[in-house]
């Protein structure tokens, strides 16, 4: 008998999740997921669960195990400048390839380039000074990730250092009767793990499928997974042990209480950032509403001044005009006033000036 009592179904239907992924039971914490890397190090990455290790590895390796040591997650420095390298898990097979994993769940937008520091980090420290090349065992890197980094259709995805195809056809020295070398060494190999994708599956099969259930807190998978599984069985009865541990649901609480101040303060400045935003859209509003009725009074004042010339246009026009009649009209005075000292008839006088008989009987 185990050392804690197996859920029944109708308690795992009573399950719920918290958002920080663990699984409670009326309130209370029955699983931290192994998603959490404190977890996962404690389910997979201390001395006394070499088993589950042993089982997770040959379930994402699909190779047979026959024993392996957890090493110091700590890589050997080489200088007091080199960078320092913690893994979440590091393990010597007994066939003397090292594995390591890595956990993570958010993404900081450099999977590819850490997991080669950390690889190449292990491969040469491998080697003892003197050592032939040849003699460096294999070094085997696995990131399991909660979010996806690279596009592939696959959740388990799986790379080497290899040759590229030459598409240079002038560069083809010589044609191949057997099939071409590909893999330029096979000490190098890379496993990433996409939990994100592997979620997108409705029904996932197989081995590595019922382990990776286990790590994301799958109740009613890992149900299902235990009944034919006994390594499954075991590491599913540690990681709820270990969930009900002071320490472990103490680290979980600071985490979820970090998470949720985190997003507490994100709110705030994400409010604090749309109130500016909008006091600003609102002094936007109010200035292009000014600038509106700016534009709105100089184009008045242009209509206005557009106004103002043509008025004084027509009025010098008219000025002119009335000069040019004025002129006329005393030219005409004078040429009926010596008409007139002529004696010339005013009926001939208003007949060449055009002036009226009164007009011109008011010329002295």
């Amino acid at each position: 008998m185990g050392l804690i009592n197996e859920p029944t179904e109708e308690e795992i239907k009573r399950y719920t999740k918290d958002v920080n992924g663990a699984t409670l039971l009326d309130g209370k914490i029955v699983r931290i997921p192994a998603t959490k890397d404190y977890m996962f190090k404690n389910l997979f990455g201390i001395n006394g669960k070499e088993e589950n290790l042993r089982n997770l590895l040959q379930a994402i390796l699909k190779i047979e195990i026959e024993s392996l040591e957890i090493q110091n997650p700590e890589t050997q420095r080489n200088s007091k400048d080199d960078k320092k390298c913690i893994l979440d898990v590091k393990a010597k097979l007994s066939n003397g390839t090292i594995c390591f994993i890595e956990m993570q769940v958010k993404d900081e937008h450099n999977i590819g380039e850490r997991a080669t520091f950390y690889m190449c980090k292990l491969y040469t420290n491998t080697i003892e000074s003197g050592g032939k090349y040849t003699d460096i065992g294999k070094t085997v890197a696995i990131i399991i990730t909660d979010f996806s980094y690279f596009n592939r259709r696959e959740y388990h995805q799986i790379a080497h250092l290899k040759f590229e195809e030459c598409l240079d056809l002038d560069e083809i020295a010589e044609e191949l009767s057997e099939s071409v070398s590909e893999i330029i060494t096979d000490k190098f190999e890379l496993h990433i793990i996409d939990l994100k994708k592997f979620k997108k599956i409705k029904n996932p099969k197989g081995e590595l499928a019922a382990w990776l259930k286990l790590i994301i807190g799958d109740e009613e998978g890992i149900f299902m997974a235990s009944k034919n599984n006994e390594a499954i069985k075991k590491a599913n009865e540690d990681n709820r042990i270990l969930s009900l541990e002071k320490d472990m649901q103490e680290d979980y609480w600071y985490e979820l209480k970090a998470r949720l101040d985190r997003n507490t303060e994100l709110y705030i400045r994400e409010k604090e950032k749309k109130e500016y935003e909008d006091k600003i859209k609102a002094s936007e509003e109010k200035i292009k509403a000014s600038e509106e009725k700016i534009k709105a009074s100089e184009e008045k004042i242009k209509a206005i001044q557009e106004e103002a010339k043509v008025a004084q246009e027509e009025g010098r026009k008219k000025g002119i005009q009335q000069g040019i009649e004025r002129g006329a009209k005393e030219e005409k005075i004078k040429i009926a006033k010596t008409m007139k000292q002529k004696n010339v008839k005013i009926e001939d006088i208003m007949s060449f000036t055009g002036l009226s008989k009164e007009e011109i009987e008011a010329i002295s």
